[in-house]
């Protein structure tokens, strides 16, 4: 495949951890065996403990799960490079690694501390989404949080603002569409929908709606394209031709260079039919190359608009 793969969203990290599994090869979707199909391969790991609440604390979870996938970074070092930045994924990239970006999904992981955003980036943590599926500090207020949650809160503005001057790209993939709206009027740099389609073609309410594609493009940030068949289609089986249908409308809404990928792979069981984890990336790319979609497009879904966004909002 002559195409980079750069993918916004996977939970592979926590998925690793319960397993007690090796990056290298594994029962997952996401190995470094699957990337070896790629032609490069860069991927932002997300730690996301909220759903694991009934059984210990989140920051011991994301500290458990960090120190696990710290180790396989270790261990496997020979085929994929830490990154903080832009230069960083290209140099890996150059170097025929893989890389490695780290995020956090649900601020719950750093008990919603504006002030513990220092150390998560230290960590080297460089994209956060302020909730996952529950009310916190940030965005409270939530029966069904992207619908009926509401805003961002005092500390939540707070976090976000320093979340972007610290260098750490905002993910409001499962924030509120009133916290949507709230942050749109505090950024001061690029975000993204890591892993959210598009919600005129897939009623689901983590998908966005046309408006709030069109805001984050003029915000200069991405959606990820997410595999997983209930955001990709209302009913049955999702195929690629179902993910082609989010591809087009956000094309017909003037989303080239705002379309990227966020699979959701480790995060979901039911995927299009034919996929089976991230080296069927290939796949898909074939198959945009079959619908006639021009290579500077798929270039552009498939790496160059979310290192676009890396590069303006990372250190």
């Amino acid at each position: 495949m002559k195409y980079t793969v750069v993918d916004g969203h996977c939970d592979t990290p926590m998925e690793l951890w319960l397993r007690q599994e090796n990056l290298r090869s594994n029962t997952c979707q996401v190995s470094l065996e699957r990337a070896k199909k790629l032609s490069g391969y860069v991927q932002f790991y997300a730690f996301c403990t909220v759903w694991l609440e009934q059984d210990g604390s989140f920051e011991a979870h994301y500290a458990a799960a960090l120190e696990h996938f710290n180790r396989q970074l270790d261990e496997n070092k020979d085929q994929i490079d830490r990154c903080k930045n832009e230069a960083d994924a290209r140099a890996a990239i150059g170097s025929g690694k893989c890389g490695a970006f780290l995020s956090i999904e649900g601020a719950e992981a750093i008990s919603c501390d504006p002030g513990k955003l220092e150390l998560a980036c230290a960590q080297g943590v460089r994209m956060i989404a302020p909730a996952w599926n529950a009310q916190n500090a940030l965005t409270p207020k939530a029966t069904l949080p992207q619908v009926t949650g509401g805003g961002l809160t005092a500390q939540g503005k707070e976090f976000v603002r320093r979340a972007q001057k610290l260098g750490m790209i905002l993910d409001v993939s499962h924030i509120s569409e009133k916290a949507f709206w709230d942050l749109c009027d505090i950024t001061e740099k690029p975000f993204v929908a890591s892993h959210s389609n598009s919600r005129a073609i897939c009623k689901h309410v983590r998908n966005l709606t046309d408006e709030q594609f069109k805001a984050l493009c003029e915000a200069g940030g991405t959606a990820g394209l997410n595999l997983y068949g209930a955001f990709l289609r209302d009913e049955g089986r999702p195929t690629l031709e179902d993910v082609w249908r989010h591809i087009e409308h956000f094309l017909e809404l003037g989303g080239d260079g705002h379309i990227a990928l966020g699979g959701d792979l480790d995060g979901c069981s039911v995927l299009p039919e034919g996929f089976a984890g991230v080296d069927s990336y290939a796949m898909l790319a074939q198959w945009l190359e079959d619908r006639k979609l021009p290579s500077s497009t798929i270039e552009n879904i498939f790496s160059e608009s979310l290192l676009k966004v890396v590069k303006q909002c990372t250190m």
